[in-house]
This record gives structure tokens, C-alpha cells and sequence, in this order.
């Protein structure tokens, strides 16, 4: 009876876990279209079920990943992912290379935004690399607050050495 005490403690404790996960893929359930369209490539498309998330246009052929959430707050989180491909480099050569991304799911005015966020080494730090809107939200060239505060922000100048 002990041992099935303590299992049914264990269940208790795990469900609130799986509650927020799904919520979480609720939110994202759907397909999601990048706000930017560079020169003639199409616009990349994330399209979620449950916890996998295919993509397409971003790479040189679709990939379908399972994501992880990280540092998740009321209505804002992060989802990763990464994995492997093969690349053929210059010299012919061809290579596994690893990819990975951080996207952060985000609010604005009741509008879900999915803003793709990467390093910068030109000393602004982090920046919105690109952002995505649902299919059914969609608006051409979209920039959201969180990418204006962060893309426009000056890099520090350079102070060159001896003065």
C-alpha cells in the first residue's frame, strides 16, 4: 500500500509538467510565416504538432525536430532545437555540421510572435535574427518591439588602442 502511495505521489507531481506542456504546444500549434522575405528565397515556414516542429526554406532541405522549452514566464518562453546535415564545403568536401536555433515565443499588443534570436558580435549582443507571424496573422515585413529595442540599438564604438 506504501509503494502505491508513493507512485500515486509521484503521477500528482509530474502532471502539472505535462499541463504546461501542453499549453505550450497549443500555443504554437500551427504553421507560422517568416515577416521578411530576402531577395527571390522563399519565406521560411514553421509549421508545429504537438512537440515537433518542421521547417521549411530555412535550410537546404526540410527538417522536421523535436524542440525543448526554456525559460518560460507567464505568457513568454524559449524553444530550442538542434541537429545534424550534411554540408558541402568550398573544397568539395562534405561535412556534418550541427545547427541550432533559440526562438522566443512573445506577446505584443495580443499578437503571438515567434522571434528567432541570435548573437551578434558587433557589441550589440542578442538581436531578433527573424521573426514569424500564424499563417492567419500574417502581415509583410512585421518588425516587433522587442526586435526594434534590440536590432537598433548602436554597438559600442571601437577605442583604438594607445589612446
Amino acid at each position: 500500500m506504501r509503494l502505491l502511495n508513493t507512485l500515486f505521489a509521484m503521477l500528482l507531481s509530474v502532471l502539472p509538467f505535462c499541463a504546461q506542456a501542453d499549453a505550450i504546444s497549443d500555443k504554437l500549434e500551427g504553421t507560422w510565416v517568416e515577416t521578411r522575405q530576402f531577395k527571390d528565397y522563399p519565406r521560411s515556414v514553421l509549421s508545429f504538432s504537438g512537440k515537433k516542429l518542421q521547417i521549411e526554406h530555412m535550410f537546404d532541405e526540410p527538417v522536421t525536430v523535436e524542440y525543448k522549452v526554456t525559460e518560460q514566464k507567464a505568457d513568454e518562453f524559449t524553444i530550442t532545437f538542434e541537429f545534424w546535415h550534411k554540408v558541402k564545403r568550398g573544397n568539395g568536401r562534405i561535412i556534418d555540421q550541427r545547427e541550432g536555433r533559440e526562438i522566443r515565443y512573445h506577446v505584443e499588443g495580443g499578437r503571438p510572435i515567434l522571434s528567432e534570436m541570435e548573437f551578434e558580435y558587433d557589441g550589440r549582443g542578442l538581436i531578433v535574427f527573424g521573426e514569424f507571424l500564424r499563417k492567419d496573422d500574417f502581415i509583410d515585413g512585421f518588425e516587433s518591439e522587442l526586435r526594434k529595442s534590440l536590432n537598433n540599438r548602436e554597438a559600442p564604438s571601437m577605442v583604438k588602442m594607445g589612446e
